[in-house]
């Protein structure tokens, strides 16, 4: 008799909680896989069980939503075989998941993968952007949200989006003094007028509510702003900001001005997690608004059978629509799987499906509004570095185009820019809009930086101990804890 291979969910945030829990609902073996010690992913993160504070905070309507996920959750966790604190390092084969924690390494042959890997946050690279003390917004909420912890005590925040809006006044609530909000943009949702395209009512309520309590704390937002530099020697100290142009974001360098600072929070948009989705050959393609993002079918299938893609990792749109597709994938999942009819999958897929329809708008409205702009790309100095990993300058990347790089790929190779443990997650996203605009090419002609296995370090002892790769095991959970093949 053929072993039954689980369905393979590599992500426990909203997207992959949502397909897990409809695969349990129809009974169909299911595997979630997440680095996190405990599910919820970086927007509905969660505490460590044993952490205890003295300080009460109420919860927004963010932390109440993830509650409500969570609760859920609680009702199915016992029925899925969950890896935390587990990496995924690759696939092969198509199906064939390669994973490592705490010192072993294992393959997985999974029947369907639903791929929710949510997304990272967009660089802008800046003198003194490497400075400790300068972190991203969502770098600032996992203190906030896991330990209650103030990262500073007189914060800038400069980006663009809704994002900066609701970071500063967790901060506040906290004590930390929030000095300004640099918004780079003028967005219509800044002055609580919302088109059609936003009149779902959770969106479009928690912006209002955060305007309101913004006005109420008396935080200055600064329009068509952004940092201009970070100061300081072994901590951030002081930052100089001013105005930039409103139409491509160039910065205005005679309106400069300084101030001190010992924290500055950075949020320029979100860039989709698809190293995963590349190395399994689905199709990825590019929106101007967008950027790169992964081809896929109503419900959540991509170009290659059985390999599905949900939530911020395909295409960027936030927690509840995360949600609404990783329910989607679930259920056609356990209909692939013969868990239940054609007929019965229509009817659980009809509310998510209308949900997903009217936030559609929105998703790109959102996605243009925050979209990085070719001013910014004015912001490093010749000495800036543009990748951390592997300390390329901003010069070095303007020498390789001397020498006739033309891609990314081409800029990898004569830099080693995107050659360090973050595979061009810091780099990539600017240094490709950079070429782009000085190569005078499309996004398609740049290319990206190939992915390659494994996407997260892993030590070479990892991979000595994948053991019993080969051994077939009358469980098929069995091999989790002998570093196997399942």
């Amino acid at each position: 008799m053929k072993k039954i291979k689980p369905v393979v969910v590599i992500g426990a945030g909203p997207a992959g909680m949502g397909a897990a829990i409809e695969l349990v609902k129809a009974d169909v073996p299911c595997m979630m896989i997440d680095e996190a010690p405990r599910p919820g992913g970086q927007v509905y993160r969660q505490p460590p069980t044993k952490f205890q504070t003295q300080e009460k905070y109420k919860l927004n309507s963010e932390q109440k939503r993830g509650k409500d996920l969570y609760t859920q959750w609680l009702e199915v966790k016992d029925k899925v075989n969950l890896l935390s604190s587990t990496s995924v390092v690759g696939i092969w084969n198509e199906k064939e998941v390669i994973y490592s924690s705490e010192g072993i390494s294992g393959i997985i042959e999974a029947e369907q993968i639903i791929i929710a890997t949510g997304a990272y946050e967009r660089p802008v690279p800046f003198p003194g952007w490497t400075l400790p003390g300068v972190m991203t917004v969502g770098g600032v909420k996992s203190f906030i949200k896991t330990m209650f912890v103030k990262p500073g005590k007189q914060a800038v925040i400069a980006g663009t989006g809704p994002l900066l809006i609701s970071t500063a006044n967790r901060l506040h609530e906290i004590g930390v003094n929030v000095m300004a909000i640099l918004e780079a943009g003028n967005p219509p949702w800044t002055s609580g007028a919302f088109s059609k395209e936003w009149q779902e009512v959770d969106f479009a309520q928690d912006i209002a509510n955060d305007l309101e309590e913004l006005k109420g704390n008396n935080i200055p937002l600064l329009f068509n702003h952004t940092i201009f530099e970070a100061h300081g020697k072994s901590e951030v100290t002081s930052v100089t900001y001013g105005e930039v142009d409103a139409k491509d974001w160039k910065p205005l360098n005679d309106t400069k001005r300084t101030i001190n600072a010992d924290l500055v929070a950075l949020g320029f948009g979100f860039v989709s997690n698809t190293e995963l989705s590349m190395l399994a050959g689905c199709r990825h393609d590019f929106h101007p608004g967008i950027g790169w993002y992964i081809v896929r079918n109503e419900m959540m299938e991509t170009t290659v059978p059985g390999i599905f893609s949900v939530g911020d990792g395909a295409l960027i749109g936030g927690a509840i629509i995360a949600e609404q597709e990783g329910r989607i994938a679930g259920i056609k999942a356990a209909q692939n799987a013969g868990a239940i009819t054609a007929g019965d999958a229509e009817k659980y897929f009809e509310k998510h499906l209308s949900r997903l329809h009217s936030f559609k708008s929105f998703r790109i409205s959102i996605n243009e509004a925050t979209a990085m702009r070719k001013g910014l790309l004015y912001l490093p100095k010749v000495e800036t570095l543009v990748c951390r990993c592997e300390e390329v300058v901003f010069s070095d990347v303007n020498t390789a185009i001397k020498e006739g790089a033309g891609d990314l790929q081409s800029v990898k190779l004569l830099t080693r820019l995107g050659m360090g443990p973050c595979q061009g997650r810091n780099c990539a996203s600017s240094m490709g809009m950079y070429l782009c605009e000085t190569l005078k090419k499309t996004p398609e002609q740049i290319g990206r930086i190939n992915s390659r296995p494994p996407v997260k370090p892993v030590t070479l002892g990892a991979l000595a101990k994948m053991i019993n790769a080969e051994e077939e095991l009358s469980n098929p959970f069995d091999a989790i804890t002998a570093g196997g093949r399942i």
